[in-house]
């Protein structure tokens, strides 16, 4: 047996000795002897403290490799990049976290724009749930600019021939000064509700009367459309929710036939023939306003309206008073020029210089007041036409 370093003694079975100029093996006292004096010394003291000393330095070592063992596995969490399995990954640009991933080949690199990794790791798992809805636009969304969403709103009414082409434009003035130069990614839902406080806050720019809800949910609408239309074009991944006010504006006012010839007594000439038509008939003030002859077939006795809201023609009979009123406008469709000679009218119904009828509910108001019917607007025509069918 013979003293190992850590204090333990070892058994050493006898075994022929290899070397042949010394054949005789030594005895096994010897070799403890030896050994003892050529590892630990000559004295006994020695060899009893040798253990507690390399005991406690072989835990000194143990601590310091511990400690070597966690800071190296602090430093790889640190370099490690937190990453969406599958998809991709986080890494920093200075302070600023980015995200990368790649789709179908092609590599992405976004900046989150902030320094804590929890809103990169949003905007990644934003891009993933793009993906899987099929609707992945990808960084390209975030140069997308509200004017640019509101021309293309423009151009599809152009391009399918809208009716309601010329009403979008007064529309959008207030929509593009409230979101001028912002990126639609950049339109939240509270952006939109203080655009609803600020135009119920406004004044018309006639009467300096409130702005009423009606009017605002026609604004509204025109931008709900231009997101769903970005949407639809591929151009942003998603819209924002854009809810309607609550409109109380249900329009009242019936007007009989003894009422309303007080009304038309007080209007000017031009006009006369134009509420007695829209009474009878039922039609919008703008479809009469753009009634032409080339619509007024005489010999049949009929009026096709060719378009109309809902785009579908219409026919109507002259019948009646009907029948009188196109005769009367047929006389006035002669218009002398300031020349001294004749043209003739497009419209059935004109100012009397053969440019159609604009605006009137000034007009409209004016007569209303002087029949003592305050406050009955023009609409009340249809109204009243309606409820007698």
């Amino acid at each position: 047996m013979y003293m190992c370093m850590n204090g333990r003694t070892r058994t050493v079975r006898n075994h022929k000795s290899t070397n042949k100029h010394n054949s005789t093996p030594r005895s096994l006292e010897t070799r403890q002897i030896a050994s003892r004096k050529g590892r630990y010394g000559s004295k006994r003291s020695d060899c009893e403290a040798t253990p507690t000393i390399l005991g406690q330095a072989w835990k000194e070592g143990a601590a310091m490799n511990a400690n070597e063992i966690e800071s190296k596995q602090e430093k790889q969490a640190l370099n490690q990049k937190p990453r969406l399995k599958g998809f991709g990954y986080l890494y920093r640009r200075g302070t600023i976290w980015w995200v990368r991933y790649s789709i179908r080949g092609k590599d992405f690199r976004e900046s989150s724009g902030s320094e804590r990794d929890r809103d990169a790791m949003k905007l990644l798992k934003l891009r993933w749930q793009e993906l899987g809805r099929g609707r992945f636009i990808g960084p390209a969304q975030e140069r997308v600019t509200m004017e640019e969403l509101f021309k293309s709103l423009e151009m599809d009414y152009s391009t399918n021939g809208r009716r309601s082409f010329g009403t979008l434009k007064g529309r959008l003035v207030h929509l593009r000064a409230a979101f001028v130069g912002l990126r639609a990614v950049d339109v939240t839902e509270q952006k939109i509700e203080n655009y609803k406080q600020m135009r119920l806050a406004e004044k018309t720019m006639r009467g300096n009367k409130p702005i009423q809800s009606a009017t605002v949910n026609r604004e509204l609408s025109m931008l709900r459309k231009a997101f769903r239309l970005a949407v639809r074009q591929r151009r942003i991944a998603a819209a924002p929710s854009i809810d309607l006010l609550a409109e109380n504006n249900v329009r009242q006012g019936f007007i009989e036939p003894p009422d309303l010839e007080k009304v038309v007594s007080a209007l000017p000439n031009h006009l006369r023939d134009f509420t007695r038509f829209a009474y009878i008939t039922g039609w919008r003030v703008g479809e009469i306003r753009g009634l032409e002859w080339s619509k007024v077939n005489r010999q049949s006795k009929t009026i096709v309206l060719g378009r109309s809201k809902n785009g579908e023609p219409r026919i109507l009979p002259l019948v009646g008073e009907l029948d009188k009123i196109i005769d009367r406008r047929w006389q006035a469709r002669t218009i002398a020029t300031k020349e001294g000679s004749t043209r003739l009218s497009g419209y059935v119904f004109h100012c009397g210089d053969g440019r159609p009828i604009g605006d009137f509910r000034k007009a409209w108001g004016t007569a209303c007041t002087k029949a003592a019917m305050t406050g009955l607007p023009i609409e009340s025509c249809r109204r009243t036409t309606f409820v007698k069918l």
